[in-house]
């Protein structure tokens, strides 16, 4: 990234606590960044989660805090951010890569990064970027802004589309899929809509698995 893009981290903020996860605000030099973090017992892995164009912290069908509230027990941290600015794709991407580094600073030493739509091209470009990123899950992910995908390798990539899906069509993935190079894996949920509506138990084990044996 050039000089003019970028952002550090010069503060963290402790918030109020809530389910067992704790609010925080990393204060940057373009800004805040609010995000809900929980912890694991044993820091070595963790994921980010990042959302849509509009933003906010709980992705589809309420996966990240079911990730937030489930993977802690299986050692893995999980991280969720909201953006500065939603729908600015480089300031976005800055923000995750400033929730990678946050992670790194805590201990993490690998780390997978989860995006949903927008938010699954802003996964993919910071999975090529942040050195401790060791897999990349994009749900319903918009095809503008994957271009670098081929970069991304060997780190594993994990589409997730639903066949419904009348906001970002299918089609969408399959192409990220066909740049992607190995190791990578598409599944399409038959009768998904954008936001998996319905399907969240399916989305949440399918996630989850992935995070376990990948990161």
């Amino acid at each position: 990234m050039s000089g003019e893009l970028a952002l550090r981290i010069v503060g963290i903020e402790a918030g109020d606590e809530i389910e067992g996860a704790r609010r925080l605000t990393l204060h940057t030099t373009r800004g805040a960044i609010a995000m809900v973090f929980h912890g694991a017992a044993n820091p070595s892995r963790a994921a980010l989660c990042v959302s849509g164009a509009i933003g906010g912290l709980d992705g589809p069908a309420g996966l990240y805090p079911r990730l937030g509230a489930e993977m802690p027990k299986l050692g893995v941290g999980v991280a969720r951010i909201d953006y500065r600015y939603p729908n600015e794709f480089g300031e976005c991407l800055l923000d995750a890569m400033a929730g990678v580094s946050f992670l790194r600073a805590m201990r993490y030493e690998r780390a997978a990064i989860v995006g949903h739509s927008f938010g699954g091209a802003v996964a993919i470009n910071a999975g090529t970027l942040a050195a401790n990123v060791t897999t990349v899950v994009a749900l319903s992910s918009q095809l503008a802004g994957a271009h670098v995908v081929e970069e991304l390798a060997p780190r594993p990539l994990l589409l997730v589309h639903g066949t419904a899906d009348t906001i970002l069509p299918h089609q969408s993935s399959e192409a990220i899929f066909e740049r992607a190079r190995e190791p990578k894996t598409l599944k399409l949920f038959a009768g998904a809509d954008h936001r998996f509506s319905g399907f969240g138990a399916e989305l949440y084990a399918t996630v989850s698995q992935w995070l376990v044996e990948s990161i």
